[in-house]
Order: structure tokens, then C-alpha cells, then sequence
């Protein structure tokens, strides 16, 4: 049971465009030998595991931004998961993983209203970085907003799966509200590896592109509401061993119809690689 992830899978710093990030999250996968056995394990897991335990994830990622443009960086960053009944931080202990591939989690407190083998529904809320367009990071500086979401996955078939997110500027600093909708297939490799394909667009309000554009881009004032971006992406996770998996993701952010139009790279591409561990 696998779903969709996100195609844009790091900051759009020098397009501003809103980025739709995979980041960290994309390697939650070292807690079976089978990643197909795994999830229909812990699937089971979710219902009788005691809602008072706490579990982690703890890890090291080098994400490297913009790889096709001058701006182009890199930057080592740690991983860090909660889990503590249906409450998780960042992306918990990897179960919803298992079932949805984790599409979009980010550092953010979120609640999972609904969790069973076939679809999620979470609440959550979170930094955002007006400047950059990404979730909060304590290393960037930049003005910031809070930024509420409702995520669903659902699976659709063994390999297919689809997903919907609806973000919201809670404090109504210029960010408005976004949807995202996208699809993923999964392909398992070995036992212990898989690979993921996955595309999507986001539609937002004139506000947000506006925004996100940082009105310093030649054309941003003009910006309506409509689909903004689209994206594509590639990851691949393998397991080491029932506590232990590392990562790699490759993704493209385009820009379309208006935002297109503004001075500046319409299209960044983006990646990072990652080694976990798990609390199991």
C-alpha cells in the first residue's frame, strides 16, 4: 500500500515558488525485510499498539538545492520523529509511511484523525517561511507565518495511490491557502528496496503566488488565482536492516500558466539523500 509523495521535493528559494516538499520523510522504510509485509504489519500495528507509547526517528540528511541553476547549495541537516498515540512532530515513528509513503510530512505538529490501512486523514500545524517559501527552519532567517493543513492519503491500488492537501495562512500574513493534488506509483525492486514516481500540481489564490513570488520579480503584481506549479520526482529507499534505511530523491518544480511568465528560472531541480534510524 503505498501513496503518493510530493514531486516538489525542496525550496524553490530563487524561483519563489511554493514549494511542495517530500524532504526528510521519504526514507521511513527500515521495519521489515518486505516492504509489502512491512506495511501489512504495522497496518495492524496502528490499532493494538498501546496510544500512551512514544516512538522516534532519528537521522542525517544532505539536501542540495536548485542543482540546475547558479544559486545552486547544499546543506547537512538532522532528522528528528515523535510519535505519542495519534499525535506525531516532523514524521513520527515512519508507520504512516509504511501504508502512504508519507507524502509531504514536514516538521510540524500534526494530529491523524483518521488511520487505517487504506487512508489517512491529518490535522497540523506549522512554521512557515514567508522568504524562502519553506517550512520553518531554525537555520534560515526570514519572516514567518503559521500555516494550518489538512492531508489525506488513500490507496487506490497495491501500487497506486493519490492524495490531497489544503494549507491555510492561519495568521493571514499574505501566504492564503493552497491545494495540492497529486499521484504516485510505486515499484518494488527487492525485498528490501523500492522505487517511487510521482507527479502533482498546486493551485493557489492570486495572494499566494503574489507571495510567494516575493513582488520583486518583474510581472508578480499581475499574478491571478489559478495552478501555479507542477512537479515531478523520483525516490528510492532501501532497507538495511529492521531499524536502519537510507534514501535518495531526485524531483523537478516547473512553473506554469502565469507564474511561468515572471522573470527568473521557471524550473528548479532539487535532491537530497538520508540514513535513519528507527525507535522499533
Amino acid at each position: 500500500m503505498r501513496a503518493w509523495i510530493s514531486p516538489l521535493l525542496t525550496s524553490s528559494r530563487s524561483s519563489g515558488l511554493s514549494v511542495f516538499g517530500v524532504a526528510i520523510v521519504l526514507a521511513c522504510m527500515g521495519f521489515a525485510p518486505s516492504f509489502s509485509a512491512a506495511q501489512t504489519a504495522d497496518a495492524t500495528t496502528v490499532a493494538e499498539e498501546p496510544q500512551s507509547k512514544l516512538h522516534y526517528t532519528l537521522g542525517i540528511r544532505m539536501r542540495a538545492d536548485d542543482l540546475n541553476q547558479d544559486t545552486r547549495s547544499a546543506k547537512l541537516r538532522p532528522v528528528l520523529g515523535l510519535r505519542y498515540g495519534r499525535w506525531r512532530v516532523g514524521i513520527g515513528d515512519g508507520q504512516e509511511w509504511l501504508r502512504f509513503n508519507s507524502f509531504r510530512k514536514e516538521p510540524s505538529l500534526s494530529y491523524q484523525w483518521i488511520e487505517n490501512s487504506d487512508i489517512s486523514l491529518g490535522l497540523s500545524m506549522r512554521i512557515h517561511n514567508l522568504n524562502t517559501g519553506e517550512t520553518f527552519d531554525i537555520f534560515e532567517p526570514g519572516r514567518k507565518t503559521l500555516r494550518s493543513r489538512v492531508l489525506a492519503n488513500m490507496r487506490i491500488t497495491d501500487r497506486w495511490s493519490a492524495g490531497v492537501e489544503w494549507t491555510q495562512d492561519v495568521l493571514n500574513r499574505g501566504d492564503s491557502s493552497t491545494l495540492a493534488l497529486g499521484v504516485s506509483y510505486a515499484w518494488p525492486l527487492s525485498q528490501h528496496s523500492e522505487l517511487s514516481l510521482n507527479s502533482g500540481i498546486t493551485w493557489a489564490p492570486a495572494e499566494h503566488w503574489r507571495t510567494a513570488a516575493h513582488m520583486n520579480r518583474i510581472g508578480a503584481g499581475e499574478l491571478t488565482t489559478g495552478i501555479g506549479s507542477v512537479g515531478s520526482g523520483l525516490s528510492y529507499k532501501h532497507s538495511l536492516s529492521k531499524r536502519w534505511a537510507w534514501y535518495s530523491t531526485l524531483g523537478i518544480n516547473k512553473a506554469v500558466g502565469q507564474v511561468a511568465k515572471l522573470s527568473g528560472p521557471d524550473s528548479l531541480v532539487n535532491g537530497q539523500i538520508g540514513l535513519l534510524y528507527f525507535d522499533r
